[in-house]
């Protein structure tokens, strides 16, 4: 059985084609027009490159913030439930699963089979999500994929006060100006985006083997901070983006769907 996932978040597209023996492929793409017909197009590429008929696709399982919009699923499922299945299939030991997404993050427990058990969000500040990153990115001219590396080399670190992504903004352009370094001004930023996915993960309870998803787990920074504030070992998948999407594809495989 070849089961399929879509998952839709606020500035991406990820596929994930799975069968018994595990993952086909999968593909990331970045979101640009209407939610439905860009996931249509997404997946079909994805076939198309795997060599994969349309015909040979069980079920196709939709997750994120635009799922509800992809005509194409056979049913939809939240972001939660496949990012814990996802990143369960992806690191079997995983009991806690915090989610970095463009909009917010999410902090989620599971249990030995990966089944949902707690949750937490924190979508009310872009100054702990990953557009919050572009944004500082272009500030200080740095290629976003660089802000992880450039900040384990600060010799000292800028401490961001606000938890207001605007606030945030002004306090770095004040940090410009006394001469920080780009280093320590991206180290202070990548503690302050931690800092509050921290506090909820306090209130949601961490349990090791702590799994970290979503594109912003690639910011080797912001993994070194979350070691250095929660004092647990943190656990990066190869693909941390794909999480949702597989997820999706393993509800998928499953005779009722399981919510």
């Amino acid at each position: 059985m070849i089961t399929a996932g879509i998952d839709i978040g606020h500035e991406s597209v990820n596929v994930v084609v799975l069968q018994e023996d595990g993952i086909l492929g999968h593909a990331t793409f970045v979101i640009s027009g209407e939610v439905g017909a860009v996931a249509r197009v997404v997946f079909e590429k994805t076939l198309s490159q795997l060599g994969i008929a349309r015909g040979s696709i069980h079920r196709i399982f939709a997750t994120g913030v635009g799922r509800e919009n992809v005509a194409l699923a056979d049913g939809h499922r939240t972001q939660m439930l496949s990012h814990v299945r996802g990143a369960h299939r992806l690191v079997p030991g995983a009991r806690t699963v915090i989610d970095i997404g463009a909009e917010g993050s999410r902090v989620m427990r599971c249990d030995t089979n990966g089944n949902l058990t707690n949750f937490a969000l924190n979508d009310k500040c872009a100054s702990g999500s990953g557009v919050f990153l572009e944004t500082v990115a272009g500030m200080l001219d740095v290629p976003l994929p660089d802000i992880g590396g450039l900040s384990l080399r600060a010799l000292r670190t800028v401490v961001l006060t606000s938890t207001c992504a605007v606030f945030a903004e002004s306090e770095i352009v004040a940090e410009i100006h006394r001469g920080s370094s780009k280093e320590a001004i991206l180290w202070g930023v990548n503690e302050a985006i931690v800092s509050r996915i921290a506090a909820t993960s306090r209130r949601v309870g961490i349990e090791p083997d702590l799994v970290l998803t979503g594109g912003v787990a690639r910011n080797a920074g912001v993994v070194q901070a979350l070691r250095e504030q929660l004092n647990v070992e943190v656990t990066v998948p190869e693909h941390p983006e794909i999480a949702g999407a597989l997820g999706a594809a393993i509800l998928a495989r499953q005779p009722t769907g399981a919510r």
